[in-house]
């Protein structure tokens, strides 16, 4: 895999996905109300798909199709 591919991925948005994970997935503290299950849900699955977008750029031959 070529360094650029890897430079694709911007390392801020990991961070922030991250951190946005861990704040809605913690659990609220006395007389807090936390996140909703929806709204946990929600940043779940924000944080799948960016998962997915990442390994489909490592991945060498997709979008080579469209190169045809």
């Amino acid at each position: 895999m070529t360094e650029t591919k890897k430079s694709k991925v911007n390392p801020d948005l990991d961070k922030h996905l991250k951190a946005l994970l861990t704040e809605v997935m913690e659990r609220p503290k006395d007389g807090q109300e936390g996140p909703s299950l929806t709204d946990k849900m929600k940043v779940i699955d924000r944080v799948l798909k960016w998962e997915f977008v990442k390994h489909k750029l490592q991945d060498g031959d997709w979008g080579t199709a469209f190169n045809e």
